[in-house]
């Protein structure tokens, strides 16, 4: 994951004022329904935390503690260090690694698994979440989209979002090329305090599958999409 950790090292700025764009609001709200039901007590690790946009909400959700794991100095430093239950570390989150304190009842990722270009980067991200997770403990991530389709996705993302600031999360996706399991893409992003561009991946849901359970994990595998309340 070397790239993504030059590329969080100089888009800090940018990348947290989107954090808090609606679109970000949103999909925390629905990560929140999704892990209220085992977050009571729960030691969790954090992998790819940046700088706690999930950490403290963590918290104040009902968690005990949390670990969190960035491959970013920049974003590990800039994170806040406010409760005596959370602790930051830097590290390579697609290297199977035994962190401090685990196994955790809770492993969770958002925006990690896209950093994958391939299978075997896939299974070894994997690999570090099933030897951190305690048996019968839950993974909880936030990621691309699932389909068989990701080119057809990506478009599909890029001409729902609307074009005026911020209307589309400030952020707009473009296809670079196809790879073998599915296609390499940028994200660009205009924001008052900077623009920011990144790339990354979108498999095809099979592969994220497969992976899974090479890798060790074992439980019931769900998809689930993000949800919106209507207003008014």
């Amino acid at each position: 994951m070397a790239n993504s950790s030059h590329q969080y090292d100089t888009i800090q700025g940018p990348y947290d004022y989107i954090r808090t764009a609606s679109i970000a609001l949103i999909e925390r709200e629905n990560v929140r329904t999704a892990i209220t039901p085992y977050i009571q007590d729960a030691r969790i690790l954090e992998l790819a935390c940046g700088t706690g946009f999930y950490t403290y909400p963590f918290l104040s959700w009902g968690a005990q503690s949390v670990l969190g794991v960035d491959i970013s100095a920049v974003m590990i430093d800039s994170a806040p260090r406010l409760e005596n239950a959370v602790s930051f570390i830097q590290g390579d989150c697609s290297v199977p690694t035994k962190y401090q304190d685990g196994p955790f009842d809770i492993v969770f990722a958002a925006w990690l698994l896209n950093y994958a270009s391939d299978r075997k980067g896939l299974v070894d991200m994997f690999r570090n979440i099933a030897v951190n997770l305690k048996e019968g403990g839950r993974f909880v991530s936030v990621t691309v989209p699932p389909t068989s389709d990701p080119i057809a996705s990506v478009n599909a993302e890029a001409s729902a979002r609307p074009m005026s600031q911020g209307g589309s999360g400030y952020l707009v996706y473009s296809h670079i090329r196809d790879v073998e399991e599915g296609i390499y893409f940028r994200v660009h992003g205009d924001t008052p305090v900077g623009d920011l561009d990144f790339e990354c991946y979108h498999l095809r849901r099979e592969v994220y599958e497969e992976c899974a359970r090479e890798a060790g994990l074992k439980g019931k595998l769900e998809w689930g999409l993000r949800r919106c309340r209507r207003s008014g």
